[in-house]
């Protein structure tokens, strides 16, 4: 109890500092922080991520897709950022099951719908799998035992269930492939977490209730899935950058900055070259800075299929390292949009840092929302009980599709996202705090949960 009094007057002392006019944005050194925050080199930075050049001025698909060139390549440029400003190097690699598409094409009685397939659909032989389409609602067991797909192809409404256990649902029911269609606007992108033992791809909500309309008519459908998709194992790695306390101070607590470098076949723009390159933005102003904290700068691999790398990193931390993480703040998608966001995983979260965030902002003038989300980079640092914060921009119309691209970054808001962050981090890095609480430990699970994906 005593402790639990000694961390509400820390944060509420803290707070008030904070919100103190007379105090926050008052020193000469902030002001030339904001002034030295870049826009036009975070721009750059994502135009380098996208692989934009005089042919793609937009940047190129499958641009830096998990564990493929494109993100090996993305990883050597921000290892050589991070070098260039003076901050202590290491990678951290570990193995992942690389998945890549090529395209998905679905028929259905000779009419051909608009189709894609999810992180980690099986391949098709050439031809294509063809069988007569058989609806299968939610696509529980108890759907299934209701109807027989034997050697059929599954049409299953999203919703309720996710997408790997309808798709395994199907298969041991008989299916020999599975449609999922939306039941939003739009085509869905989501992920299987794993592979499945039968191939499924994802239809818009117009088009799967039209076929469930012609299917309730008694209508005799014979449907073809073709699925040109990769599955090969692979490697993806986080790139770590330390900026060591002032002094080298043994004892300093860590503050983690990170994001997500990998994305999906698209140039990834927004999700996540923006948050990447703001990361390095803001890590080369606060190099020149002499902080109390040790700051590790974490740009994080394999996020799109799961947050294996961010995983990866928590897991192979010690106890006392992981005890002496004060706080994690995450960007992802900070470059489109009219609103930021202030997230974190569990709406009751012990987080001081997701509070600044949310002080810092109303100081600087911006529109914000605060939520939750489990999607991101910082959910496994909840789960182990780290206070944690992430920003993001939204809402982004361009999300996980191709119009995912350099021309619709928005610089005015990755200087709004970069200035926040430095300004906040230098506050709360220049003078060390006693040792927060720990925040409340989160239920994550390992993988995006598929439906519910980041909006």
């Amino acid at each position: 109890m005593l402790r639990n009094k000694k961390f509400k007057c820390l944060a509420l002392v803290l707070i008030f500092i904070l919100i103190s006019s007379s105090l926050v944005f008052a020193e000469p050194v902030q002001k030339d922080l904001f002034n030295e925050v870049s826009k036009d080199a975070i721009f750059d930075h994502i135009k380098a991520l996208v692989r934009a050049d005089e042919d793609n001025p937009n940047g190129v698909d499958n641009a830096r897709v998990t564990g493929f060139p494109g993100e090996h390549m993305a990883a050597d440029y921000i290892e050589e950022q991070f070098k260039s400003y003076g901050l202590e190097v290491e990678r951290q690699e570990f193995p992942i099951l690389a998945f890549l598409s090529h395209g998905t094409e679905v028929s259905v009685s000779g009419t051909v719908y608009e189709s894609k397939s999810f992180t980690f659909t099986p391949p098709t032989a050439e031809e294509g799998v063809s069988a007569e389409l058989v609806y299968a609602n939610l696509g529980s067991q108890e759907d299934f035992e209701k109807i027989d797909v034997r050697g059929k192809i599954a049409l299953i409404k999203r919703g309720t269930y996710t997408f790997y256990d309808k798709t395994q649902n199907a298969a041991a029911a008989g299916a020999v492939g599975a449609i999922i269609f939306n039941n939003s606007t739009g085509i869905i992108s989501g992920t299987l977490g794993s592979p499945t033992d039968i191939p499924v791809v994802a239809l818009t909500q117009e088009d799967g209730e039209e076929l469930v309309k012609l299917l309730n008519n008694s209508e005799v459908l014979e449907a073809t899935i073709k699925a040109m998709t990769e599955l090969e194992d692979s490697f993806s790695q986080n790139i770590i950058a330390t900026l060591k306390a002032n002094r080298g101070n043994k004892d300093a607590q860590t503050i983690v900055i990170g994001a997500h470098y990998d994305g999906v076949d698209v140039p990834a723009a927004n999700d996540n070259a923006s948050g990447t390159a703001t990361m390095l933005e803001i890590a080369r102003v606060l190099s020149k800075q002499k902080l109390a904290y040790d700051i590790k700068f974490i740009a994080f691999g394999a996020e799109e299929v799961g947050l294996v790398g961010s995983w990866e990193y928590v897991e192979s931390l010690s106890e006392k390292e992981l005890g002496n993480i004060v706080a994690m703040l995450n960007m992802d998608m900070v470059g489109v949009g009219n609103t930021m966001g202030v997230m974190t995983v569990s709406e009751n979260a012990k987080s001081f840092i997701a509070d600044l965030a949310e002080v810092y902002i109303k100081k600087f003038g911006h529109r914000y929302n605060r939520g939750t989300s489990s999607a991101s980079d910082h959910a496994p640092f909840e789960s182990y009980g780290v206070p944690v914060v992430f920003l993001n921009y939204g809402p982004d119309p361009y999300y996980h599709t191709d119009q995912d691209s350099l021309d619709k970054i928005e610089k005015d808001k990755l200087y709004n996202m970069g200035s926040l962050v430095t300004a906040m981090i230098y506050d709360m890095a220049k003078t060390p705090m006693p040792k927060a609480e720990r925040g409340r430990k989160a239920k994550v699970n390992k993988y995006h949960n598929p439906e519910t994906p980041m909006e």
